[in-house]
């Protein structure tokens, strides 16, 4: 298909003929959709769908729009439903933050990153976040993996989580700072003062 990002969300504005009625019967369209499709595009628009919705809306069909982190297998698709999951997991924690744990635990680096990123997606957004303490726990689970994408992972949920609790982030990155991945490094690091990245990296070179 090859269509980009702009013209899919032009269409999403503009609406589609097969999607009408209530929030519930245009999800169950789009449901439909993500799980039958073969292009990123198609599942790109559904991603769309559900994240220009209420929060009170995606929380009513949660149970099948978790089901949807089954067919992630980009960087794409996936932070789009962080950006839902984190809405939901702040709406209602006790509900959602099982999901979490069980992606955590996965072998599936899609589910692992999900795990991390999902967490609060953009901490600027949230108006609750959980403790530093899990959001770091979840990290340290995650800092030595292979995959590249959940390396990105761990280095955007430092960032994300220094912004909301500087200094037992700063104290982790230390202690870690030998670990820290690669290709997590620079979004880790982003926020930090000049002394601050220097201190880390004469860790890091130890």
């Amino acid at each position: 298909m090859n269509l980009k990002v702009p013209h899919i969300r032009s269409a999403q504005k503009t609406g589609y003929s097969f999607a009408q009625g209530d929030f519930k019967e245009q999800f169950a369209v789009w449901d439909r959709i993500w799980h039958g499709t073969n292009y990123f595009e198609v599942a790109l628009s559904a991603a769309h769908f559900v994240n220009a919705a209420k929060v009170e809306e995606l929380y009513e069909v949660r149970k099948p729009l978790l089901l949807w982190q089954n067919r992630v297998d980009n960087w794409a698709l996936s932070d789009e439903l962080s950006s839902c999951y984190s809405r939901l997991l702040e709406h209602n924690k006790k509900e959602l933050f099982p999901s979490f744990e069980r992606w955590n635990a996965s072998d599936s680096p899609w589910e692992v990153r999900q795990s991390l990123v999902g967490l609060m997606y953009y901490s600027r957004l949230r108006k609750k976040t959980l403790p530093h303490s899990t959001i770091l726990k979840f990290v340290k689970r995650h800092i030595g993996h292979s995959h590249y994408y959940v390396q990105k992972a761990v280095g955007w949920t430092l960032r994300e989580c220094w912004n909301v609790y500087p200094n037992p982030t700063f104290n982790f990155m230390k202690k870690h700072a030998q670990q820290i991945p690669p290709a997590g490094w620079t979004a880790a690091t982003e926020k930090l003062s000049l002394s601050d990245k220097k201190e880390l990296k004469i860790l890091r070179s130890r």
